[in-house]
């Protein structure tokens, strides 16, 4: 006489057998992946307003003349001048690096059905200058724009925080402030008790400076207005949190 037993299968077992009865040709059993990460995820940001302690500025000189050697010799001649007058005010050599130097021939394509003719060539040559005593940015930039004359082009100034260690703290402490609110928020609405950070990972924002356009200033122009304003120094983290 058979004995009652209770015979219990393995779910992945009872779903193989189930797959050979109903005449499935190939199943997959998968289980959760005990390293799998747990906890909270959540993103904090943190930013302060810092006042720049640097400035930079491009500027430039475009000669246009009807042979390259010409237009060449005029545009090496305003731009030394530039060069010479930002050194002048106090601008130290590594401070002023050339962005741009080129030469290209100008057109004439005012004769229908006719191939295009050379009429001269404009050479242009700019550098980026950065000044690190702001109280001087403004008497630098006239200065090099009246010593560059009318080939002087200044394409743009813009602002920065070299010295923003202090800033990067307080931006990383109002950052870790963030996500800390945002995950007790998340485990209060979970039911959980909110744990140990288990990771932390920073990335840093660079928001785009302004830019300001301008041309040439005319001999004895009142001095050019600067305000730098103020620079966000912006921190942003992903902190996994363990949940208890």
């Amino acid at each position: 006489m058979m004995n009652n037993r209770a015979f219990f299968l393995a779910p992945a077992v009872a779903l193989a057998l189930l797959a050979a009865a109903c005449g499935t040709d190939k199943i997959t059993v998968t289980s959760p992946d005990p390293n799998a990460a747990e906890g909270i995820t959540v993103t904090g940001q943190g930013q302060v307003q810092a006042t720049p302690d640097t400035g930079f500025f491009d500027i430039g000189v475009e000669v246009t003349a009807a042979t390259v050697d010409v237009a060449r010799d005029r545009a090496a001649t305003a731009a030394d001048a530039v060069i010479s007058s930002v050194k002048k005010d106090g601008v130290d050599a590594k401070d002023v690096q050339t962005r741009n130097l080129s030469i290209q021939p100008q057109y004439d394509y005012s004769k229908n059905n006719q191939r295009p003719t050379i009429t001269g060539y404009t050479v242009t040559n700019t550098v980026s200058v950065k000044v690190r005593k702001l109280d001087t940015l403004s008497t630098t930039i006239d200065d090099a724009v009246r010593a560059g004359g009318d080939a002087v082009r200044l394409q743009g100034i813009r602002f920065e925080i070299e010295d923003n260690a202090k800033a990067l703290e307080q931006a990383r402490d109002a950052a870790m402030a963030d996500a800390r609110k945002k995950a007790d928020q998340l485990a209060k609405a979970g039911g959980v008790s909110l744990g140990k950070p288990i990771s932390i990972t920073e990335t840093q924002a660079n928001p785009p400076q302004p830019v300001r356009d301008a041309v040439g200033l005319p001999a004895g122009a009142a001095s050019t207005p600067i305000e730098p304003g103020t620079t966000a120094v912006t921190v942003n983290v992903q902190v996994r949190w363990a949940v208890d």
